[in-house]
């Protein structure tokens, strides 16, 4: 690595940077990466005698949450996003066509209201880190999920709301678990 090797040599020369870091000296030979198997060990490893054959392990079935055990649905809900967010007119004809592409029986809409606790709600940016650390960590349902979440209010009264669009009736046990 030739170039990379002659640019940090010009970098670690500036005087900038070494009156923060001082004088840096790079390596006198190159180092091996720790990824790389040495091929005297391998082959150590290969020459070991066969132990007694072991049982085949037995496959562990994955337990699936509410939302994984539940029948299709012929409503996909990634194509819906696609198809909501480009469109022009979302809260006319796009909403019109949602409500057609839409499996009523698959899917199901929640009024969402965080609970404030102690202080919580009094300040807008603290209240906006609660939302998106809210939203960050419900980012693992949003194959299954449809939401709009908002601050509303003024301070030091603020509250934190949202509609979500959910398959099935009921909260997906990943959203549950994480935020009851």
């Amino acid at each position: 690595m030739k170039n990379v090797t002659e640019w940090a040599e010009r970098i670690f020369a500036l005087p900038e940077f070494t009156k923060v870091l001082g004088n840096i000296q790079m390596c006198a030979r190159q180092l091996k990466p720790a990824c790389i198997p040495d091929p005297v060990v391998e082959k150590k490893k290969e020459a070991a005698p066969v132990q007694a054959a072991q049982k085949p392990a037995e496959k562990v079935e994955k337990k699936k949450d509410n939302v994984e055990s539940l029948p299709p649905t012929a409503f996909n809900v990634y194509d819906f996003k696609t198809f909501y967010v480009n469109h022009p007119d979302k809260k006319g004809a796009a909403v019109d066509e949602w409500y057609k592409m839409l499996d009523w029986d698959g899917w199901s809409f929640w009024f969402f209201h965080y609970e404030k606790y102690g202080d919580e709600g009094k300040l807008l940016h603290v209240t906006n880190n609660l939302l998106t650390g809210f939203m960050n960590r419900a980012e693992h349902t949003s194959k299954y999920t449809f939401a709009r979440m908002a601050v509303l209010g003024e301070e030091p009264s603020l509250e934190i709301m949202g509609v979500w669009l959910l398959r099935g009736q009921e909260i997906p046990d990943g959203l549950a678990k994480e935020h009851a």
